[in-house]
This record gives C-alpha cells, structure tokens and sequence, in this order.
C-alpha cells in the first residue's frame, strides 16, 4: 500500500515496515521506510527505529513514560531505579552520589529547596528556616537573653546581627585575620571585631534550631572577646562556645542535636567533652571561671 515514512517523509510504494509500540493499543502503527529501518538509531529501550536527528535515543512514547531521577532531574533509561531512605526514584549515578540536604545530610526527596546561593534543602529542614530579619532579630534576641538569664553571660558592647547567604558569608571569612576551624563552605556564622565594631554574621536559611545553636555559640565568643581577649587556646575557646551552644540546645530540649554535638570527633566536639566533664566535676562555674583563666 503507497504512503509515505513516518521517519524520512520518503514515499513508499510497496515496501516498508509496519511497527508497533509495545504501548500502543489497538491498530496504531509506525511506517518506515527499508531505508529507515535498516540504518537509523535505535530506541535504547523499545528498539524502535528513530528519525535520524534524535539525539538522546529514546522514542517520544518511551520518554514520556520514563521515571525522572529526584537527584538530577533526568529521565532513568535502565529497568533499574532506586529509593533513599524511602525517598526516590534515583538514577544508578545519583545513588552512588546522591544530592544531600546542607543542613541534616540526608537524601533530599522529591520535595527540595534550592537557595540563591546553591544550597539544597529537604522540604523538612527548609519548613522551620529564618529567612526574615525581623523574625531572625527577635530570636537572636531571645538566644542573648536566656545566656544572661541562664549562664549569667551578659554583653556590655552593643553586637549587631546580620543574615547573609553561603556567598556573602564567604566574604566576610575572607576579610578576617582569624579564620575559622571549618572551612567555609561549612561555616554557618562567625563573630567578627572591628575596631569598637562587633557583629554576628549568620547565614540565611538555617532551620529554627540550628540558628539558635548557632546564635548561642557565636554569642559565647562575642562573651569572650570582651571578658578573655587573650584567650589563644583553640580547644577551650571552641569547647566553651560549643558548651554553650549544648546547654542552649539542653533548654531546648533537643537530646538528638546534643547526641551529635558531643559525638563530634573535630575540636568543637574535643572541647565540648572537656567542658561538660569539667561542668561534671565542678559545675557550670568552673567551665566560665577556666575559659577566662586559660591563655
């Protein structure tokens, strides 16, 4: 029967193919050409003949029937998919490496968040984020009362608080003398001095109660730097503010981030050990009194 290719647009007389998709119903069929069928690619999946510009070897019925991957948003073109602690499809790649949240490092689900700066939320972490100055003020506020209420760790110099993303934090590290124990792209806020100017710098985005955490610790060292400047000991002047940060998260009631802080194997984690035996022994006071003794 005359007609033409469905692929080529060439005219067929009395030869060609009839083909049909395993996805087709009823009579629907695809017409090809000898020349079609002998020599263009082939669907990687059905093996249907493709027209001879398609580029990523899969039929349009195949690819519309594809499961995407959650980690880099493409089509899985094996039989074989994956699932994350329940979360998926993920490709064979993604799951040897896959996408991670920047806050609790678990496999991101098909819910995410991306920030303007890069980072990648689960829709859990991202649900409690400070994103608004005024509500991060009002909470950085909360965080400086309770360690004078509770620690009796009060500031005399005016601190200023400022959010910004992974990028602009970048910045500021960069501008200190000091750097950090974490690198960078791992720091989520920093106390800086400059001249008769303190300042928080806290990045945007961080879940409600890593951002008191985070307050809390970086308040210490804003107590440091006017009641022990000197202080030079790394593992003190870390394990005091991580203490700090511990006893906030306590208050909280959050034993789950209090089991990963003491856990740590880093210095933060180091020091927080010696503060909390020291507190054992002899009680908060002394983990004040030996962070403005030690040099």
């Amino acid at each position: 029967m005359p007609g033409h290719c469905n692929l080529c647009g060439r005219h067929i007389s009395d030869s060609g193919y009839f083909l049909h998709h395993p996805r087709w119903c009823g009579d629907r069929s695809l017409r090809v050409c000898v020349q079609c069928y002998r020599h263009n690619p082939r669907c990687q999946l059905c093996g249907m003949p493709l027209p001879g510009n398609a580029i990523d070897g899969l039929c349009p019925t195949c690819r519309q029937h594809l499961l995407i991957c959650i980690g880099c948003s493409l089509p899985i073109t094996t039989r074989r998919y994956f699932t994350i602690n329940g979360a998926g499809p993920y490709c064979e790649r993604c799951r040897q490496q896959p996408p991670i949240c920047d806050v609790c490092g678990g496999a991101l689900g098909e819910k995410r968040w991306q920030l303007s700066d890069g980072r990648l939320f689960c829709d859990a972490c991202y649900l409690t984020t400070i994103n608004d100055p005024s509500d991060a003020a009002d909470l950085y506020q909360q965080v400086r009362t309770w360690l004078a209420d509770k620690l009796g760790l009060s500031l005399n110099v005016p601190t200023s608080l400022t959010l910004v993303d992974r990028n602009q934090l970048a910045h500021v590290l960069a501008e200190q003398s000091d750097q950090p124990v974490d690198p960078p792209d791992r720091t989520l806020g920093i106390y800086t001095r400059r001249g008769v100017k303190r300042g928080i710098y806290l990045q945007t985005g961080l879940p409600r109660a890593l951002f008191r955490q985070v307050t809390a610790h970086e308040l210490a060292h804003a107590w440091q730097g006017e009641n022990c400047p000197l202080l030079q000991n790394a593992l003190v002047r870390e394990g005091f503010a991580e203490w700090v940060a511990y006893k906030c998260m306590q208050d909280q009631g959050d034993p789950a981030q209090q089991h990963l802080m003491a856990q740590r194997s880093d210095i933060y984690g180091q020091g927080l050990r010696w503060a909390l035996n020291l507190e054992l022994k002899h009680g908060a006071q002394a983990v004040i009194a030996a962070c403005r003794q030690t040099n």
